[in-house]
C-alpha cells in the first residue's frame, strides 16, 4: 500500500512540474496558440486536434495570467509595487495646467477664468448637434444667468461671461444644440464649480482628489502588463482581434485606433441600468459582453481593453469611486476618503502618454425596463479626458491587472 502511495504521490509532482513547465513555454511563446502554423502536417491531417490545442493553450494562458507570482505575492503582502523593467517602463506626457477639459482635438470645450471676474468657455466641435450653445450659471441665493452663443464657420466657439461680484460658490453647465432654440443636451453638467477666495477672485475650483488621482496616475506602469490576456479582458480570442482589426483597419495612429475603438463601443453598446444595482453579477467578460451587446461600467472596461490589446495597444482597467452613480454628486469628507470601488474605465498607452478613456460615460444608449434606448452619437467628454477636470468626479483607486 505504501509502494502505491508513493508512486501516485511521485505521479502528482511530476504532473505538477510538467504542467508548470507547459504553463511557462506557453505564456512565452505562441507555438501552441499557432500550432497549425509550426506544424502544417498537423493543420492538414488533424484540424481539429489543432484547434483543440490552441483552445487549451488559450485556457491555459488565462489560468497562468491569473495566478501572481510569488514576488508579486510578497510585494501585495507589503503593499509595495515591484519594480519594473526601465525597458518595459510606459514613459508619460501629463499635461498639467490647461483649462481644457478633454484633450480630443475634434471635439474639446474650456473653461478658464483670466482676470477674476469673468469665465471664458470655448473651444472646438465638429458635431452638427453642437452648433448652438447656452453657458447656465448658478449661484446662491437664487442668481442664475444663461448666456447664449454659437459655433462659427470654422467650428470654433468662444464666449465671455461676466461673474457676480457677490457669493462664494457657482455652477456651471453648459448645453448643445443643433437650433438656436429648441431641445438642447448637457455638454458638462454639474461638474465645473466656480470659487470666490477670500480677496474676491474667482477662480475654477480644483478637485479635492486630483493631487491623489496625480499620484496613482503618474506611477510608473508596465507595458507588458498592459497587453496581457487574462480571462476576462480575452485579447488573444480571434474574434475580438478580428473585431478590432475590422474596426480600426482605417486608423493612421495608435491615438486614431483607440479613439475608433471608443466610438465603436459607445454606438454599439448598450448600458444595462436594469441591472446596475443587480445582485447577480452582470457579463464583464470580453466576449460576453459582445454577444450581449449590453454591460455596467465594469464590461464596458473590459471588452475595451481588450479590443486594444489585441492590436498590440497597452491599455489598464482602472477601477474607483466616481460621483452620480448613486445619489451624490459633490466631494464630500466621507467619499473624498473611500476606498470603496464603485466604477471602472480605462486608461490606454498611445503616442507617448497615457490617455484617459471612459466609454460608459460617453455611451448614450441605454437598457431601460427591458427597453432599449438608441441615444445618438457618443459623447467625447471623457475620451482623452484631463485629468484635472477627470478628477472632479472620479477618484482612481485600483489598476486591475488578472481579472
Amino acid at each position: 500500500m505504501k509502494y502505491i502511495w508513493n508512486f501516485f504521490k511521485w505521479l502528482f509532482i511530476t504532473c505538477l512540474i510538467l504542467f508548470i513547465a507547459a504553463a511557462a513555454i506557453n505564456s512565452q511563446t505562441d507555438v501552441f496558440f499557432n500550432i497549425g502554423a509550426y506544424i502544417p502536417a498537423l493543420e492538414e491531417k488533424y484540424p481539429q486536434a489543432a484547434d483543440k490545442i490552441s483552445e487549451l493553450s488559450q485556457k491555459l494562458a488565462d489560468i497562468t495570467s491569473s495566478i501572481p507570482t510569488p514576488s508579486e505575492i510578497i510585494a501585495d503582502i507589503r503593499n509595495e509595487d515591484l519594480p519594473i523593467d526601465p525597458e518595459d517602463l510606459a514613459s508619460n506626457a501629463y499635461i498639467t495646467d490647461s483649462p481644457m477639459l478633454s484633450f480630443y482635438p475634434h471635439d474639446n470645450l474650456s473653461v478658464r477664468i483670466p482676470d477674476g471676474e469673468g469665465a471664458e468657455v470655448f473651444g472646438i466641435t465638429d458635431s452638427p448637434l453642437k452648433r448652438n450653445l447656452i453657458a447656465y450659471v448658478m449661484g446662491e441665493n437664487g442668481f442664475e444667468e444663461q448666456t447664449p452663443f454659437s459655433v462659427n464657420s470654422s467650428g470654433e466657439f468662444y464666449k465671455y461671461i461676466k461673474l457676480p461680484d457677490t457669493g462664494s460658490t457657482l455652477k456651471l453647465d453648459v448645453y448643445t444644440g443643433s437650433r438656436p432654440y429648441g431641445e438642447f443636451q448637457s455638454w458638462v453638467y454639474d461638474y465645473i464649480t466656480l470659487e470666490r477666495t477670500p480677496e474676491g477672485v474667482w477662480q475654477v475650483k480644483q478637485s479635492p482628489v486630483l493631487e491623489h488621482n496625480q499620484a496613482m496616475y503618474e506611477k510608473d506602469k508596465s507595458l507588458s502588463d498592459a497587453l496581457k490576456s487574462t480571462p476576462s479582458i480575452q485579447s488573444k480570442n480571434d474574434s475580438v482581434t478580428a473585431l478590432a482589426s475590422q474596426i480600426t483597419e482605417n486608423a493612421q495612429s495608435d491615438y486614431d485606433k483607440a479613439l475608433f475603438l471608443h466610438d465603436w463601443i459607445c454606438t454599439y453598446l448598450y448600458y444595462d441600468t436594469d441591472n446596475l444595482n443587480s445582485e447577480v453579477t452582470v457579463p464583464y467578460y470580453a466576449t460576453e459582453v459582445i454577444e450581449n451587446q449590453s454591460a455596467v461600467c465594469l464590461g464596458f472596461a473590459t471588452l475595451y481593453a481588450a479590443l486594444c490589446r489585441s492590436i498590440g495597444i497597452p491599455c489598464n482597467v482602472v477601477s474607483g469611486y466616481a460621483l452620480g452613480i448613486s445619489s451624490d454628486t459633490e466631494w464630500t469628507d466621507a467619499n473624498i476618503g473611500t476606498d470603496v470601488q464603485n466604477h471602472a474605465w480605462n486608461e490606454v498607452y498611445a503616442d507617448g502618454r497615457w490617455v484617459i478613456v471612459d466609454t460608459t460615460w460617453d455611451c448614450v444608449n441605454k437598457i431601460e425596463n427591458g427597453e432599449r434606448i438608441k441615444g445618438g452619437e457618443p459623447m467625447h467628454i471623457y475620451f482623452d479626458a484631463n485629468l484635472s477636470f477627470f478628477s472632479q468626479n472620479h477618484k482612481i483607486l485600483e489598476y486591475m491587472r488578472r481579472r
